[in-house]
């Protein structure tokens, strides 16, 4: 870490990857309890994308901030709007090869300025996650490419995967759902 351009790729990476889940110690803890991983596996996870984000910010930090890593259970997503056929290969290839991983899924798409559009898109897709009475919506998370939505995370069920996909798909604007919803059960 003598490289201060690498220091500051993999700061940028860590505030961004935190910053998304509105850290406070007190949302931490309610996001571990809200999981329905164990803390280890919780753990695990985080290592991980820590992991391949880092090792993506030390080949280029502009291209890896388009890659969004993922990890659950060992199986990582790597989801993002990214021209770079080279980058998106050696972000497979680095996901491949870290240690504990057991798969990898890759969504990638033709680079796109994140809009207004779609920001308001997810805004809303979150908005409507958690106002859904039946649905444990905290644990999942969303990206948004061209008013394509990205669903990614643990639910309780498949019923809460299936319902999280609906509610998606009824918000203005949104050209389709892909779901990488796993279900606990």
């Amino acid at each position: 870490m003598n490289n201060p351009f690498r220091l500051a790729a993999c700061l940028t990476i860590l505030c961004l990857a935190l910053g998304s889940a509105a850290w406070t110690p007190w949302g931490a803890i309610y996001g571990s309890a809200r999981d329905e991983r164990s803390v280890g596996d919780q753990a695990s996870d985080n290592k991980i994308s820590l992991s391949i984000k880092g090792t993506l910010a030390d080949k280029d930090s502009k291209l890896a901030l388009k890659v969004h890593v993922y990890c659950f259970l060992g199986h990582v997503y790597l989801v993002g709007a990214i021209d770079d056929k080279d980058f998106r290969a050696f972000a497979i290839r680095t996901a491949k090869g870290t240690e504990n991983v057991g798969k990898v899924t890759d969504y990638f798409k033709k680079e796109t300025d994140t809009t207004a559009d779609d920001l308001e898109i997810a805004a809303k897709v979150r908005t409507d996650l958690i106002a859904e009475g039946d649905l444990s919506a905290t644990q999942i998370e969303q990206e948004v490419m061209d008013g394509e939505v990205v669903l990614l995370g643990m639910v309780r069920s498949k019923a809460d995967a299936a319902l999280a996909v609906k509610v998606a798909r009824g918000v203005k604007g949104v050209k389709k759902v892909t779901s990488f919803l796993i279900p606990s059960k």
